[in-house]
């Protein structure tokens, strides 16, 4: 049985030589599909069931397809749109973690954010950016 699965293994990783294989947008997609099924499942109606199977084919055909550049830039678009997102929320998960030690001030310049440490009374900050030189009170 241990001879079987091991040929298994080796004969599935030499069909996917040459194919894409999955990556983040194939895993959203997914994990899209597989939450409109099981909505589908719940809510029985045509409308949800449709459009999930069809997301989670097209999650299999990125996964096999052999047009890597097509697949590769299909992945950079979904990065660059996700990333906006993903660095507004990590900005803010920084500032709530930081909310005790640190302040965050705008550059009254360039509009970059600056945090400074907290209870050091009226301070001169200095932007990293611009040099632009503004007094505030932590």
């Amino acid at each position: 049985m241990r001879r079987f699965f091991g040929n298994l293994g080796a004969g599935l990783r030499r069909w996917m030589i040459g194919r894409y294989g999955a990556d983040e947008l194939s895993r959203f997609l997914m994990w899209c599909g597989i939450i409109l099924l099981i909505a589908a499942i719940f809510k029985p109606v045509a409308f949800l069931a449709i459009p999930a199977w069809i997301i989670l084919l097209y999650s299999y055909f990125r996964c096999f397809s052999r047009n890597i550049v097509k697949r590769s830039k299909e992945r950079d678009v979904y990065l660059r749109i996700t990333g906006k997102f993903k660095s507004r929320f990590s900005i803010l998960k920084k500032r709530w973690r930081d909310r005790y030690t640190h302040v965050y001030y705008r550059c009254p310049g360039c509009r970059t954010t600056i945090r400074v440490p907290r209870g050091r009374g009226r301070i001169a900050i200095s932007c990293p950016k611009c040099r632009r030189e503004f007094i505030k009170t932590t």
